[in-house]
């Protein structure tokens, strides 16, 4: 009788307690259909933890820039983040290898490179004392041009040359904006982001790909019970190919869109697409970093994990 009794104020303490916070940052903007997605996942943890983990997300950079959110996760006033590839490359450096040029053909290729790098870029993120839970790519940057249509794809990367290398960050969307980059490469969900600018053309050249991800602090994941841990890990793994697929649904629509509102789109010659990437793998020298050169690998499939 006493163990019964134990037993039912256990659990009813545990009824009654407050359910686990994380506090996560993104600069989505709030109302945005990625913003729909990010609170569709959330209520997924809430469910798959019978409400005992809560996400508490806080939109539209209103903690700052992913650098600046990243500064609070190390400060440990911020337990994890929605990060763009900048908020990915600055918590570990070695992830600067996805943003080279002509890495990838297609999304299988993007695919079998992030499920074969899987356990690698995660040890990556471990060193830094973060969790990288989900992938959440963000796309292929394509070729924009805000001035005539070129005669080549070369016309238009010689366009584009000064504005390639630059991050996608503000300060390249203001020079976007202000006229003063004339052609440029980013997703095509971008240019709706920034508004403000309606392209002339893009060439559907795959010039790079943009990747993004969830991380947590690894102090907040330590704070998870097994079971939190596993239903985060089982959600994630629902909601990455879901929010995958849905994304590159949205870059057709988008694409589509602009071609309707006056984009030339473009798509390159096979002989185009040879120079391209041919010129791409001599850009990445002889001898890579080792994150670059299993990324290549394992788009080959010559990779131990590749397939």
């Amino acid at each position: 009788m006493l163990r019964a009794l134990l037993c039912l104020v256990l659990l009813a303490r545990i009824g009654n307690a407050e359910p686990v916070k994380l506090r996560l940052g993104t600069v989505a903007i709030d109302g945005t259909k990625y913003m729909e997605d990010i609170t569709a996942f959330s209520a997924d943890v809430a469910k798959r933890t019978a409400g005992t983990l809560e996400l508490a997300w806080y939109p539209s950079g209103q903690l700052g820039d992913e650098k600046q959110m990243l500064a609070l996760i190390r400060d440990g006033k911020l337990d994890g983040a929605g990060f763009s590839e900048n908020g990915l490359v600055a918590a570990v450096p070695e992830m600067a290898a996805w943003r080279f040029p002509g890495l990838f053909a297609s999304y299988a290729e993007v695919d079998r490179a992030t499920e074969a790098l899987g356990d690698e870029v995660r040890q990556l993120f471990a060193k830094q004392d973060l969790v990288f839970a989900m992938w959440a790519d963000l796309g292929f940057a394509n070729v924009f041009t805000a001035d005539a249509p070129p005669a080549s794809l070369r016309e238009l990367l010689v366009r584009a040359a000064p504005w390639l290398t630059q991050a996608l960050e503000p300060a390249l969307f203001a020079s976007i904006t202000a006229g003063k980059a004339r052609a440029w490469a980013m997703p095509p969900l971008y240019m709706f982001a920034i508004g403000q600018v309606q392209p002339r053309a893009l060439s559907r050249l795959p010039y790079r790909y943009v990747v993004g991800g969830l991380v947590i602090a690894h102090g907040a994941w330590a704070r998870l019970t097994a079971e939190q841990q596993a239903a985060v890990t089982a959600a994630c793994a629902v909601w990455e190919p879901k929010l995958r697929a849905r994304w590159r649904r949205e870059t057709d629509a988008a694409i589509a869109t602009l071609a309707r509102t006056g984009a030339r789109v473009t798509t390159p010659t096979a002989g185009e697409l040879a120079a391209f990437f041919t010129a791409a793998a001599a850009g990445r020298g002889a001898q890579p970093p080792p994150l670059l050169a299993h990324i290549v690998a394992a788009v080959a499939g010559t990779s131990p994990n590749g397939r």
